[in-house]
């Protein structure tokens, strides 16, 4: 892989496509002048105030207020990335002048904390007031924790028995994550002044020793921190994130960026092209004395996704990682997938499932004495990331709940990673010291850091939590290519696969008989004693023509699973016609103010015309 030169250029790119945000269709047609196709290079250069000057001087040459409301849009979230907080709400606040509904989700909750990090707390709490009456907002648990860190942001008490230290190693550069190899600890430095929201990646990545002194912040030295060495053998352009080892130390994943060379603008929105992307590579070490071998893809990985944050465990048997990949509950999701040690390969990914999966963003997994540590802003929390914490063995999720850290754990900014040393310290990483970016601290606890509380503490109601772990799964469409599985020997009681018809159609589509042969192959292994089979129907058409529809749709899944040998009882159920509730009329039409006259119920109806396989046990 030869992309060291491309790394130093390519920095930024297409990065607003990963946080999932849409615009206006005048947005993604918007003609982009000369100077705004300059600036886009100096910003993939990582030349950021070149380029943001001259961002400001197309945004005054454009002359129709919907080109400029894009612009300073597009302009607001590029200074976001740089950290430039009051010039991003500048433009947040004129793209939102001159078009009211510009913003996506994440844009308000940005916008909104863009105010709060300057301490302009009223002008955010007024952004929130204009969006309080939309339903959207009120269901999202990423905006509610905006809220919640607008609420709490004086109020966040310690608690008892912990105490969390800034290590004084820590720069102005963003040190963003701790590793052990053997025994000999070590941290990430990022050189880059680009923050990816998401966390995803870290460009100009260099590893550094971390002193066992640090530990209780006694080296108050500003000695120039020591690269480790080990790291001079792996190519600088494997070194953008996380990195993990098995417990032998003969097997390590990384983090690639990947990019699209021609490509050489910061584009608006369009989710589904990438030309930006991170993977995961392995390596394994023959003998003790060699280099790792080559460097190869973990597992086929989709080309317009990204996978992250990989963490080893079981031996190096078990990878557990992210993705935003499609078939997931929205956003970041976390993932596991096996070695297959008669292959001598990875075997088929799972997704952990909607206990911890939200349609926000679940990260930076780490495997501790039983339980799962994770970051996530889709979970009730203070705001941005919180460290979160449940029961988790080989088999998967164990059922319980999930444990949220108290402060000082978690903060009202980004908490997202935590390297446990023992039962009762660890190290994480959180970007509350803004001046200094991202910062290591050290934690000390009374109480074991794999206890689960007898309540899960939520910095919300449990309601919400559960409410914001659950939209996507009604929403999902026949784009959708991945199911949610459990990690369990056996499959559990509830849903197991969706399929979606064409309208007025009994017959398998493509994707749902592709998505039957996967289901029919991974279920051979479990422990079935009978599925259910529910199908539906849209509102077009009579209640009895549409009863027998759904009926036949239900019957055609079952024969097509019987076909290919799911030897098991089946019950077969017609639903009938099912009626879209008006917010997933509104997500499908894709904007708040429509007409019903202008709708094409056919397409919108789409995901009504479905089948849903459950387990019985």
């Amino acid at each position: 892989m030869k992309r060291k030169k491309i790394q130093v250029l390519l920095s930024a790119i297409a990065f607003l496509l990963l946080l999932g945000v849409s615009v206006s269709a005048f947005a993604q047609v918007r003609k982009v002048g000369r100077m705004e196709r300059r600036a886009d290079r100096n910003f993939i250069s990582q030349k950021f105030d070149k380029a943001m000057s001259q961002y400001e001087v197309a945004v005054k040459r454009v002359m129709d207020d919907d080109s400029k409301a894009a612009l300073h849009l597009k302009v607001a979230r590029l200074y976001f990335m740089v950290r430039d907080y009051k010039l991003a709400s500048e433009h947040y606040g004129q793209a939102i002048e001159l078009r009211p509904n510009i913003l996506g989700m994440d844009d308000v909750c940005e916008y909104v904390d863009a105010l709060r990090f300057q301490g302009k707390i009223r002008e955010a709490e007024a952004i929130c007031l204009n969006n309080a009456y939309k339903n959207i907002y009120s269901r999202s648990q990423r905006y509610q924790n905006t809220l919640e860190a607008l609420a709490m942001s004086h109020s966040i008490q310690e608690e008892p028995g912990y105490s969390a230290k800034r290590l004084s190693m820590n720069s102005g550069n963003s040190e963003y994550w701790v590793g052990i190899y053997g025994d000999q600890p070590f941290y990430a430095m990022s050189y880059s002044q680009f923050n990816d929201p998401r966390k995803t990646f870290f460009h100009r990545t260099l590893y550094y020793e971390l002193d066992a002194n640090e530990d209780a912040g006694n080296n108050k030295s500003q000695k120039p921190p020591k690269r480790y060495d080990y790291f001079n053998r792996i190519p600088a352009d494997l070194q953008n994130g996380p990195v993990t080892f098995s417990s032998n130390m003969d097997m390590m994943v990384t983090t690639v960026i990947e990019y699209d060379i021609a490509r050489t603008s910061v584009a608006m929105a369009d989710k589904k092209f990438r030309p930006f992307r991170t993977k995961l590579y392995y390596s394994i070490l023959k003998n003790e004395k060699s280099r790792f071998s080559r460097y190869i893809p973990v597992l086929p990985q989709e080309s317009v996704a990204s996978y992250a944050h990989p963490y080893l465990f079981n031996n190096g048997k078990s990878l557990l990682f992210a993705s935003d990949m499609a078939g997931g509950h929205g956003g970041f999701d976390l993932y596991v997938v096996h070695w297959n040690d008669e292959t001598q390969s990875w075997g088929a990914l799972v997704n952990l499932g909607a206990e911890i999966n939200t349609e926000g963003d679940e990260i930076f997994p780490v495997f501790f004495k039983g339980r799962l540590i994770f970051s996530s802003n889709g979970l009730a929390g203070f705001g941005g990331y919180d460290l979160f914490s449940c029961a988790f063995d080989k088999d998967g999720i164990m059922p319980g709940g999930v444990s949220h850290y108290p402060y000082p754990v978690n903060s009202v900014f980004n908490d997202y990673y935590m390297c446990p040393i023992d039962l009762q310290s660890a190290y994480f990483v959180s970007d509350r010291a803004m001046e200094s970016q991202d910062d290591i601290y050290y934690l000390r606890t009374m109480e074991d850091l794999g206890v689960q509380r007898e309540k899960p503490f939520y910095g919300m109601s449990e309601e919400m939590a559960v409410l914001g772990g659950s939209l996507l799964l009604k929403g999902a469409t026949e784009n959708v290519r991945k199911e949610t599985v459990s990690l369990k020997k056996f499959v559990p009681d509830g849903l197991l696969l969706t399929l979606y018809f064409n309208f007025d159609s009994d017959a398998l589509t493509e994707e749902s008989v592709r998505r039957l042969n996967v289901f029919a192959e991974e279920m051979g292994g479990y422990d079935l004693s009978e599925l259910k089979f529910d199908g539906y129907a849209d509102e077009m058409g009579s209640a009895n023509y549409n009863y027998e529809l759904s009926g036949r749709r239900a019957q055609r899944v079952a024969e097509y699973l019987r076909e290919l040998g799911v030897d098991v009882n089946f019950m077969i159920e017609a639903r009938g016609r099912t009626k879209l509730s008006p917010e997933e009329v509104k997500e499908e039409v894709g904007s708040y103010v429509w007409k019903e006259r202008d709708i094409d119920w056919i397409r919108v109806n789409r995901r009504a015309r479905r089948v849903e396989i459950y387990n019985k046990r």
